[in-house]
Protein backbone atom coordinates (compact mmCIF):
# COMPACT_ATOMS: atom_id res chain seq x y z
CA UNK A 1 0.00 0.00 0.00
CA UNK A 2 3.03 2.25 0.91
CA UNK A 3 4.83 1.78 -2.30
CA UNK A 4 1.84 1.98 -4.29
CA UNK A 5 1.40 5.63 -2.63
CA UNK A 6 5.16 6.55 -2.97
CA UNK A 7 4.93 5.08 -6.54
CA UNK A 8 1.65 7.68 -7.32
CA UNK A 9 3.21 10.61 -5.33
CA UNK A 10 6.73 10.28 -7.61
CA UNK A 11 4.68 9.80 -10.54
CA UNK A 12 2.48 13.13 -9.71
CA UNK A 13 5.80 14.77 -9.34
CA UNK A 14 7.64 13.72 -11.77
CA UNK A 15 4.45 14.72 -14.21
CA UNK A 16 4.36 18.59 -12.68
CA UNK A 17 8.32 18.73 -13.32
CA UNK A 18 7.53 17.40 -16.80
CA UNK A 19 4.58 19.95 -17.42
CA UNK A 20 6.29 22.83 -16.13
CA UNK A 21 9.34 22.09 -18.16
CA UNK A 22 7.43 22.18 -21.06
CA UNK A 23 5.76 25.52 -20.43
CA UNK A 24 9.52 27.02 -20.01
CA UNK A 25 10.53 25.42 -23.40
CA UNK A 26 7.12 27.26 -24.98
CA UNK A 27 8.86 30.00 -23.76
CA UNK A 28 12.63 30.39 -24.66
CA UNK A 29 11.82 28.72 -28.03
CA UNK A 30 10.59 31.69 -29.63
CA UNK A 31 13.63 33.62 -28.38
CA UNK A 32 15.95 30.60 -29.31
CA UNK A 33 15.20 30.49 -32.84
CA UNK A 34 15.83 33.74 -33.13
CA UNK A 35 19.69 33.47 -31.45
CA UNK A 36 20.27 30.64 -33.54
CA UNK A 37 18.81 32.40 -37.18
CA UNK A 38 20.54 36.01 -36.10
CA UNK A 39 23.45 35.57 -33.98
CA UNK A 40 24.90 32.17 -33.50
CA UNK A 41 24.41 30.43 -37.27
CA UNK A 42 26.19 34.02 -38.61
CA UNK A 43 28.66 33.97 -36.11
CA UNK A 44 29.44 30.41 -36.91
CA UNK A 45 29.50 31.62 -41.00
CA UNK A 46 31.88 34.03 -40.27
CA UNK A 47 34.52 31.83 -38.86
CA UNK A 48 33.75 29.87 -41.85
CA UNK A 49 34.27 32.39 -43.96
CA UNK A 50 37.26 34.07 -42.59
CA UNK A 51 39.63 30.91 -43.27
CA UNK A 52 38.02 30.65 -46.89
CA UNK A 53 37.89 32.59 -50.02
CA UNK A 54 33.83 33.20 -50.75
CA UNK A 55 32.42 33.87 -54.23
CA UNK A 56 29.28 35.68 -53.57
CA UNK A 57 27.66 35.18 -56.82
CA UNK A 58 27.89 31.46 -56.87
CA UNK A 59 28.00 31.03 -52.71
CA UNK A 60 31.32 29.05 -53.18
CA UNK A 61 33.84 28.26 -49.95
CA UNK A 62 37.20 27.37 -50.88
CA UNK A 63 39.28 26.64 -47.77
CA UNK A 64 42.59 29.14 -47.95
CA UNK A 65 43.68 28.02 -44.04
CA UNK A 66 45.08 31.72 -42.39
CA UNK A 67 45.87 33.30 -45.82
CA UNK A 68 42.90 35.69 -45.16
CA UNK A 69 44.74 37.09 -41.57
CA UNK A 70 48.12 36.48 -43.58
CA UNK A 71 47.11 39.13 -45.99
CA UNK A 72 45.63 41.42 -42.95
CA UNK A 73 49.44 41.26 -41.24
CA UNK A 74 51.57 41.23 -44.53
CA UNK A 75 53.95 44.78 -44.96
CA UNK A 76 51.64 45.39 -47.79
CA UNK A 77 48.85 45.76 -45.89
CA UNK A 78 49.68 48.78 -43.06
CA UNK A 79 46.02 50.16 -43.45
CA UNK A 80 45.09 47.39 -40.74
CA UNK A 81 47.72 48.30 -38.30
CA UNK A 82 46.83 52.05 -38.49
CA UNK A 83 42.97 51.25 -38.56
CA UNK A 84 43.48 49.46 -35.64
CA UNK A 85 46.00 51.55 -33.72
CA UNK A 86 42.78 54.24 -34.29
CA UNK A 87 40.38 52.42 -32.60
CA UNK A 88 42.70 52.08 -29.94
CA UNK A 89 43.88 55.76 -29.94
CA UNK A 90 39.28 56.29 -29.63
CA UNK A 91 38.80 54.29 -26.87
CA UNK A 92 41.80 55.81 -24.80
CA UNK A 93 41.02 59.24 -25.76
CA UNK A 94 37.16 59.01 -26.05
CA UNK A 95 36.29 56.48 -23.33
CA UNK A 96 37.81 58.15 -19.73
CA UNK A 97 36.89 61.88 -21.27
CA UNK A 98 33.09 60.60 -21.99
CA UNK A 99 33.21 58.94 -18.48
CA UNK A 100 34.91 62.34 -16.24
CA UNK A 101 32.63 64.46 -18.26
CA UNK A 102 29.51 62.22 -18.13
CA UNK A 103 30.00 62.00 -13.95
CA UNK A 104 30.52 65.58 -13.48
CA UNK A 105 27.52 66.28 -15.32
CA UNK A 106 25.12 64.19 -13.73
CA UNK A 107 26.46 65.41 -10.37
CA UNK A 108 25.73 68.92 -10.95
CA UNK A 109 22.50 68.08 -12.19
CA UNK A 110 21.76 65.69 -8.89
CA UNK A 111 23.21 68.51 -7.09
CA UNK A 112 20.18 71.17 -8.37
CA UNK A 113 16.67 71.10 -7.99
CA UNK A 114 15.03 73.34 -10.22
CA UNK A 115 15.52 72.88 -13.94
CA UNK A 116 17.12 69.42 -13.65
CA UNK A 117 14.57 67.69 -16.34
CA UNK A 118 15.52 70.42 -18.79
CA UNK A 119 19.09 69.36 -18.36
CA UNK A 120 18.91 65.86 -18.75
CA UNK A 121 16.80 66.59 -21.86
CA UNK A 122 19.76 68.80 -23.57
CA UNK A 123 22.58 66.13 -22.75
CA UNK A 124 20.85 63.63 -23.67
CA UNK A 125 19.83 64.89 -26.83
CA UNK A 126 23.03 63.97 -29.14
CA UNK A 127 22.53 60.39 -27.88
CA UNK A 128 18.98 60.09 -29.69
CA UNK A 129 20.33 62.20 -32.99
CA UNK A 130 21.24 60.41 -36.08
CA UNK A 131 25.27 59.73 -36.51
CA UNK A 132 24.33 60.62 -39.97
CA UNK A 133 23.10 64.04 -38.94
CA UNK A 134 25.68 64.69 -36.48
CA UNK A 135 27.91 63.42 -38.75
CA UNK A 136 26.80 66.41 -41.55
CA UNK A 137 26.51 68.55 -38.90
CA UNK A 138 30.20 68.27 -37.43
CA UNK A 139 31.44 68.03 -41.17
CA UNK A 140 30.29 71.82 -41.58
CA UNK A 141 32.04 72.54 -38.27
CA UNK A 142 35.02 71.24 -39.45
CA UNK A 143 34.94 73.13 -42.84
CA UNK A 144 38.35 73.66 -44.35
CA UNK A 145 37.98 77.29 -44.96
CA UNK A 146 37.43 80.00 -43.65
CA UNK A 147 34.03 80.21 -43.40
CA UNK A 148 34.10 76.84 -41.07
CA UNK A 149 33.04 77.61 -37.66
CA UNK A 150 35.91 75.70 -36.00
CA UNK A 151 38.31 77.51 -38.37
CA UNK A 152 36.70 81.20 -38.42
CA UNK A 153 37.10 80.76 -34.40
CA UNK A 154 40.37 79.63 -34.11
CA UNK A 155 41.88 82.12 -36.60
CA UNK A 156 39.95 85.55 -36.65
CA UNK A 157 38.69 85.56 -32.94
CA UNK A 158 40.70 83.52 -30.99
CA UNK A 159 43.73 84.03 -32.80
CA UNK A 160 45.78 81.08 -32.01
CA UNK A 161 46.54 79.79 -35.92
CA UNK A 162 47.50 81.77 -38.46
CA UNK A 163 45.65 80.41 -41.23
CA UNK A 164 42.52 78.16 -41.67
CA UNK A 165 43.24 74.21 -41.27
CA UNK A 166 42.05 71.27 -43.79
CA UNK A 167 40.57 69.45 -40.54
CA UNK A 168 39.43 66.24 -42.31
CA UNK A 169 41.77 65.54 -44.49
CA UNK A 170 44.63 65.47 -42.62
CA UNK A 171 45.44 62.56 -40.11
CA UNK A 172 45.55 63.80 -36.69
CA UNK A 173 42.91 66.94 -37.75
CA UNK A 174 40.52 63.38 -39.20
CA UNK A 175 41.16 61.37 -36.23
CA UNK A 176 40.52 64.59 -33.57
CA UNK A 177 37.19 64.89 -35.29
CA UNK A 178 35.69 61.94 -35.10
CA UNK A 179 36.95 62.04 -31.19
CA UNK A 180 34.76 64.65 -30.79
CA UNK A 181 32.02 63.61 -32.19
CA UNK A 182 32.27 60.28 -30.51
CA UNK A 183 32.41 62.08 -26.88
CA UNK A 184 29.93 64.38 -28.09
CA UNK A 185 27.35 61.82 -28.64
CA UNK A 186 27.96 59.45 -25.81
CA UNK A 187 28.15 62.36 -22.55
CA UNK A 188 24.27 62.12 -22.05
CA UNK A 189 24.10 57.86 -22.36
CA UNK A 190 27.04 58.37 -19.48
CA UNK A 191 24.80 61.40 -17.83
CA UNK A 192 21.76 59.75 -17.64
CA UNK A 193 23.48 56.49 -16.18
CA UNK A 194 25.80 57.93 -13.63
CA UNK A 195 22.75 59.89 -12.36
CA UNK A 196 20.96 56.99 -12.12
CA UNK A 197 23.75 55.55 -9.71
CA UNK A 198 23.55 58.88 -7.76
CA UNK A 199 20.25 58.89 -6.98
CA UNK A 200 20.43 55.10 -5.99
CA UNK A 201 23.27 56.01 -3.09
CA UNK A 202 21.58 55.80 0.54
CA UNK A 203 21.85 59.90 1.78
CA UNK A 204 23.26 57.97 5.15
CA UNK A 205 26.68 57.63 3.57
CA UNK A 206 26.99 61.33 2.73
CA UNK A 207 25.13 62.20 6.48
CA UNK A 208 28.19 60.59 8.24
CA UNK A 209 30.66 61.88 5.95
CA UNK A 210 29.17 65.16 6.66
CA UNK A 211 29.54 64.40 10.32
CA UNK A 212 33.08 63.78 9.70
CA UNK A 213 33.75 67.53 8.03
CA UNK A 214 34.31 65.64 4.72
CA UNK A 215 34.72 68.51 2.06
CA UNK A 216 32.56 68.14 -1.10
CA UNK A 217 35.43 66.64 -3.33
CA UNK A 218 36.33 64.34 -0.37
CA UNK A 219 32.82 63.17 -0.47
CA UNK A 220 32.81 62.90 -4.28
CA UNK A 221 36.22 61.06 -3.90
CA UNK A 222 35.61 58.78 -0.98
CA UNK A 223 31.84 57.96 -1.44
CA UNK A 224 30.31 58.50 -4.67
CA UNK A 225 32.96 57.01 -7.26
CA UNK A 226 33.18 53.63 -5.03
CA UNK A 227 30.19 53.57 -4.58
CA UNK A 228 29.24 54.12 -8.35
CA UNK A 229 32.17 51.71 -9.38
CA UNK A 230 29.43 48.79 -11.33
CA UNK A 231 28.07 51.66 -13.18
CA UNK A 232 31.59 52.63 -14.46
CA UNK A 233 32.44 49.51 -15.21
CA UNK A 234 29.55 48.77 -17.25
CA UNK A 235 30.01 52.06 -19.19
CA UNK A 236 33.54 51.45 -19.12
CA UNK A 237 32.87 47.96 -21.24
CA UNK A 238 30.19 49.94 -23.39
CA UNK A 239 32.18 52.55 -24.89
CA UNK A 240 35.18 50.52 -25.41
CA UNK A 241 33.10 47.70 -27.51
CA UNK A 242 31.43 50.82 -29.09
CA UNK A 243 35.26 51.89 -29.49
CA UNK A 244 35.87 48.72 -31.71
CA UNK A 245 32.51 49.51 -33.70
CA UNK A 246 33.24 53.48 -35.15
CA UNK A 247 32.22 53.03 -38.72
CA UNK A 248 29.90 55.90 -39.86
CA UNK A 249 31.38 58.85 -38.21
CA UNK A 250 34.65 58.20 -40.63
CA UNK A 251 32.12 57.53 -43.20
CA UNK A 252 30.39 60.48 -43.09
CA UNK A 253 33.83 62.98 -42.14
CA UNK A 254 36.92 61.58 -43.55
CA UNK A 255 36.16 58.51 -45.51
CA UNK A 256 39.36 57.02 -43.85
CA UNK A 257 41.21 60.09 -46.03
CA UNK A 258 44.26 60.84 -46.39
CA UNK A 259 45.06 56.99 -47.62
CA UNK A 260 43.60 55.28 -44.82
CA UNK A 261 45.07 57.57 -42.05
CA UNK A 262 41.83 58.28 -40.52
CA UNK A 263 40.23 54.71 -40.88
CA UNK A 264 39.25 52.13 -38.51
CA UNK A 265 38.26 48.46 -38.33
CA UNK A 266 34.49 48.83 -38.97
CA UNK A 267 35.38 50.92 -41.96
CA UNK A 268 38.29 48.72 -43.42
CA UNK A 269 35.77 45.69 -43.00
CA UNK A 270 33.74 47.66 -45.01
CA UNK A 271 35.69 48.93 -47.49
CA UNK A 272 37.21 45.24 -48.14
CA UNK A 273 34.14 43.86 -48.31
CA UNK A 274 31.46 45.71 -50.25
CA UNK A 275 34.28 47.28 -52.79
CA UNK A 276 36.83 45.30 -53.36
CA UNK A 277 34.59 42.29 -52.81
CA UNK A 278 37.36 40.51 -50.16
CA UNK A 279 34.87 38.89 -47.92
CA UNK A 280 37.54 36.63 -46.68
CA UNK A 281 39.53 39.20 -45.48
CA UNK A 282 36.33 41.44 -44.60
CA UNK A 283 35.39 38.34 -41.89
CA UNK A 284 38.94 37.76 -40.75
CA UNK A 285 38.41 41.75 -39.31
CA UNK A 286 35.40 41.24 -37.86
CA UNK A 287 36.74 37.67 -35.79
CA UNK A 288 40.02 40.07 -34.64
CA UNK A 289 37.68 42.64 -33.71
CA UNK A 290 35.52 40.25 -31.79
CA UNK A 291 39.18 38.95 -30.49
CA UNK A 292 40.22 42.24 -29.44
CA UNK A 293 36.80 43.12 -27.36
CA UNK A 294 36.69 39.98 -25.55
CA UNK A 295 40.27 40.07 -24.33
CA UNK A 296 39.60 44.05 -23.12
CA UNK A 297 36.57 42.76 -21.56
CA UNK A 298 38.23 40.39 -19.11
CA UNK A 299 40.95 41.93 -18.43
CA UNK A 300 38.43 45.06 -17.18
CA UNK A 301 36.82 42.35 -15.31
CA UNK A 302 40.07 41.02 -13.28
CA UNK A 303 41.68 44.73 -13.14
CA UNK A 304 38.04 46.44 -11.57
CA UNK A 305 36.98 43.22 -9.22
CA UNK A 306 33.33 45.03 -9.45
CA UNK A 307 31.11 43.20 -6.59
CA UNK A 308 27.40 43.47 -8.09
Amino acid sequence: MKTNLVKKRTHTKSNKIYNKSWQAIIFILPGLILAIAFIFYPMIKNIQISFSDYDIMSGKLTFTGLNNYKELFNESQQRFFTAYRNNILYAVVVTPITLFLGLIIAVAINSIKKFSVTFKVIYYLPVITSWIIAGLVFKYLFNPGIQGPINYLLVNILHIIPQPINWLKTEWGGNISIWILGIWKNIGYAMLLYLAALQGINKSYYEVADIEGATGLQKLKKVTIPLIKPTSFFLTIQLLIGSFNVFLQVLVLTGGDPRGKTSVLQYLLYTRTFKLYKFGEGAAIGILTAVSILIVTLILNKKMKVDY
